[in-house]
């Protein structure tokens, strides 16, 4: 039997308690939290089917981190959602130290989302040609592309060819949004166009190439979402007095760690851009699943005199400040709290993003060579409910 749905308004307080019935007498589970929530469930529509509850993660703070970029100018409290102790006192040490040492430069190096379809074509001949006619064409095909949305533009494109088989990489600007609906639209009509006005066998909307919601090296090369670098220079008092370790210890450990790196096969050297990354999606009502390619990045150090030049570069940052999730009221409130919720938002978004990375490999660097690393984690990291204790019969 499927779960119960009401066709007309499947997101009333009936429709959700119907189906958390159901799920009691199927596996006789009892939801005394789960369906605890300010939140009103006609907010979600477009964002969830099937809806029997809210999860309700912490969200902590940190900061102020101050940023030098284009878009993200000042002093920021960050809010970050987690259930990993010790990684908000983490990040939030590395905040201090950037701020202290005069903020993180920032800037946004690239900005593109993509859609990539495959044609198949007779042979290879026809696949040369075919290159060179949508190179002819491109001009038709962005207008196209451009017919079915307010916001989103072809940029340009990227062909590589195996074979009989040409693989389209296009690039679209998409204002604000993410953009994944928006451009999967757009590329479907490019496609149409493309299949009756040239003599394709067989086409697909993806081929992959795009690589959405994975990690790939195409992503760190070309970019995808936000490209954003950030750098900061730590002087030799600060990295004492906050961080316990030196300059010439940190570049040290980070050149193994490299090494490391390489030999596990690692795509990025970073040390955990995952976690910062995630906790702001999950705070700010970003699509979870871009964690993946939006988490593959690198990480440099260097010393400079006695002091330490840090740098992260994001090349696959997908992030959005309209649409999705972040008009749900709580995802709202946080992105309200560092100033990017609505349009003319994302770079700045992503800025802020890149920023909270670089406080967290700062952070985590600094614990491992100093020592400390287990110690703040027993100290934040140590979640001890108490138990039942079993009695004893005599």
């Amino acid at each position: 039997m499927n779960l119960p749905k009401n066709r007309k308004d499947d997101y009333t307080e009936d429709a959700i308690s119907r189906r958390i019935k159901y799920l009691h007498e199927y596996s006789g589970f009892e939801a005394t939290q789960l369906t605890k929530s300010t939140i009103d469930p006609q907010l979600t529509k477009g964002n969830i089917e099937n809806l029997i509850g809210f999860t309700q993660v912490p969200v902590g703070a940190i900061g102020p981190l101050k940023i030098n970029g284009d878009h993200a100018k000042g002093e920021y409290y960050i809010p970050l959602s987690t259930t990993e102790g010790a990684l908000i006192s983490s990040f939030n040490r590395g905040a201090r130290v950037i701020t202290l040492s005069g903020g993180a430069n920032v800037v946004v190096v690239r900005d593109s989302i993509q859609r990539a379809p495959f044609f198949e074509l007779e042979n290879l001949f026809k696949a040369r040609e075919f290159i060179e006619w949508i190179g002819k064409q491109f001009v038709w095909l962005q207008q196209i592309a451009q017919s079915t949305t307010n916001n989103g533009k072809l940029l340009n494109y990227n062909a590589f060819m195996q074979g009989k088989i040409v693989f389209l990489r296009l690039n679209f600007s998409t204002g604000d949004a993410m953009g994944m609906n928006m451009i999967t639209k757009a590329t479907h009509e490019v496609c149409k166009y493309i299949s009756g006005h040239f003599p394709i066998k067989h086409y697909s909307l993806e081929s992959n190439m795009a690589v959405d919601k994975k990690p790939a090296h195409i992503n760190s090369i070309l970019g995808r979402g936000k490209t954003v670098s950030a750098e900061v220079v730590i002087k030799k008092n600060i990295l004492s007095k906050f961080l316990h370790t030196t300059a010439h210890q940190i570049e040290k450990a980070y050149h193994r760690q490299v090494t490391g790196s390489f030999l596990a096969g690692t795509m990025g050297v970073n040390g955990h851009y995952a976690n910062g990354i995630t906790a702001m999606f999950l705070a700010c009502g970003q699509d979870l699943a871009n964690i993946t390619e939006s988490s593959v990045g690198y990480s440099s150090v260097e010393v400079i005199d006695e002091d330490l030049y840090v740098s992260v570069n994001l090349p696959s940052l997908v992030v959005g400040t309209v649409g999705g999730g972040v008009s749900l009221p709580t995802q709202r409130e946080c992105l309200e709290l560092i100033g990017c919720y609505g349009t003319g938002k994302s770079k700045k978004f992503a800025e802020i993003v890149a920023a909270t990375a670089l406080a967290g490999e700062i952070s985590l660097e600094a614990s491992i060579v100093a020592g400390d690393f287990v110690s703040a984690h027993e100290k934040y990291g140590r979640n001890k409910p108490k138990q039942d204790v079993p009695q004893i019969r005599n």
